[in-house]
């Protein structure tokens, strides 16, 4: 259910401050006078200038907002268990999950720690190198969720911040402070008027909408306050839940931060600039950044297949070789939200956006102008035939990731693009398959289809059907910490 809060803004910025003769200064002033007080709540600056490492053991449970099997709610629930641990001096992060949800099997852990940055993969039993860690990207999530770390950062980045004024939610009067930590959108943070501790905050993402933070059940370990219960909202619906089950306070990381020397070595982990493959004579594969797109010259046209973000870069390269032909189809796999991203880019081209029936309401949410966007739902499967080129639009669902999934299949030459079901890393030994793999081979048994090629939404690498027998064949690596 989404949730609808009852906010009411008393406009003191607007108010209060707009007679002031020097309007930033006073704004400024009313910002760290919050933040010293937030500190103290929050243990006082010595005990938070002390912080340096934190050790969090928790568990989840994930709402499956917009990433569920259905295209509506109730939406699918998930859980994880996992740490987080974080070594500020050192400039080291250590995050661990072991998740079961949405068609996907993980047991995995990142580790930044320079030069011995690691992914590890227990369920395939390896360890790829990081070749460009990034410290404040990768440890930003952990610190959005961790009020004592939030607050440590705000004071340490008090001339960045601003008031933005005092607002009631539910009843209770907050003080509201915004600031930009070094990477994401800015952030406003709600300080409870009476206690000064942090119990709410929000971000927008452009294109995606709010996001909402809550912050609860307070325990004050080690003369600092943790909350001991967390949620967050996506436009207004739950989706997570999370419990602090265990807390180590400026304890050292340990072995958190090694790796296990029985795990194989395979190829460091390197950025994904925008590339563009041509697979097959017309056929290209173009993306970066873990998101893909496949185009096809279907002779005066060209038709695209996945809607994931950065389409209209992955346009841009396309026009590189093809300059002069309409796009005239762009069809969505599913209907994830991060499947449905590049509506707006295919719109402005003036295609027709192809889905599943069953997604033709989330598409249109998708686009600019949802009325007059042209749509066209598939059902089971869709044939464009042109004097060049067949190309089928089948519907394999269901899967145990969605229950409809669009894939596109050029027969003659054996190719077909997928999205969430077999993404190959980039480098290395296939991983043991996952449920959503499993359905996926049983769906493309079911079809029928032949195919030689494998295409990914989130994949450079293209794979065939020796992967995926090797995927299916290949057993779990055990390992524990």
């Amino acid at each position: 259910m989404k949730r609808i809060l009852s906010v009411t803004l008393a406009c003191t910025l607007a108010s209060g401050l707009a007679g002031a003769e020097n309007f930033t200064q006073v704004n400024t002033d009313k910002a760290r006078e919050i933040i010293a007080a937030a500190v103290e709540a929050h243990g006082g600056s010595a005990l938070i200038d002390d912080l340096q490492t934190l050790i969090i053991e928790h568990e989840t449970v994930t709402y499956a907002v917009d990433q569920s099997r259905a295209a509506e709610p109730p939406w699918d629930k998930n859980k994880d268990v996992g740490i987080d641990a974080l070594d500020i001096d050192a400039s080291v992060f250590v995050t661990t999950s072991e998740n079961n949800g949405g068609g996907f099997e993980a047991r995995n852990a990142t580790i930044i720690n320079g030069d011995e940055s690691y992914q590890l993969d227990y369920r395939a039993g390896t360890a790829a190198k990081i070749a460009e860690p990034d410290f404040a990207t990768t440890s930003g999530p952990f610190v959005r969720v961790t009020p004592g770390l939030l607050i440590r950062t705000l004071n340490d980045r008090a001339a960045n911040a601003y008031y933005l004024g005092d607002t009631e939610v539910d009843g209770v009067s907050y003080d509201v402070v915004g600031f930009s930590m070094t990477v994401g959108p800015a952030i406003s943070l709600y300080f409870h008027k009476k206690t000064h501790l942090l119990h709410r905050s929000e971000r927008v993402f452009p294109g995606f909408g709010l996001v909402e933070y809550e912050f609860n059940d307070y325990k004050v370990a080690d003369g600092i306050p943790f909350n001991q219960t967390f949620n967050l909202f996506l436009n207004g619906y739950p989706n997570l839940e999370r419990k602090n089950v265990a807390m180590k306070i400026n304890k050292p990381l340990g072995d958190l931060a090694t790796v296990e020397p029985t795990l194989m070595s395979v190829a460091e982990v390197q950025p994904d600039p925008l590339s563009r493959q041509e697979i097959a004579d017309g056929v290209w594969l173009i993306g970066g950044n873990g998101t893909y797109v496949m185009f096809v010259d279907m002779g005066d046209y060209i038709f695209a297949a996945g809607g994931t973000a950065g389409i209209p870069e992955r346009i841009d390269s396309l026009r590189e070789v093809v300059a002069d032909k309409p796009i005239r189809y762009g069809m969505m796999t599913h209907h994830h939200f991060d499947h449905v991203l590049g509506v707006p880019a295919y719109e402005a081209e003036g295609a027709t956006v192809i889905a599943a029936t069953a997604h033709e309401a989330v598409v249109r949410r998708a686009a600019a102008n949802a009325d007059s966007l042209n749509v066209e739902t598939i059902d089971d499967r869709k044939v464009l035939q042109t004097d060049t080129r067949r190309l089928e639009i089948i519907d394999i669902g269901p899967t145990a990731h969605t229950e409809h999934l669009l894939v596109a299949y050029l027969p003659e030459a054996g190719i077909l693009f997928e999205a969430d079901h077999f993404a190959l890393p980039a480098e290395g030994p296939v991983p043991p398959a996952v449920s959503s793999t499993k359905t996926f081979a049983t769906a493309l048994t079911r079809q029928e289809l032949d195919v030689s090629k494998f295409l990914s939404a989130h994949s450079a690498r293209v794979g065939g059907m020796d992967d995926l027998r090797a995927a299916l064949e290949a057993k779990l690596y055990q390992a524990e910490r």
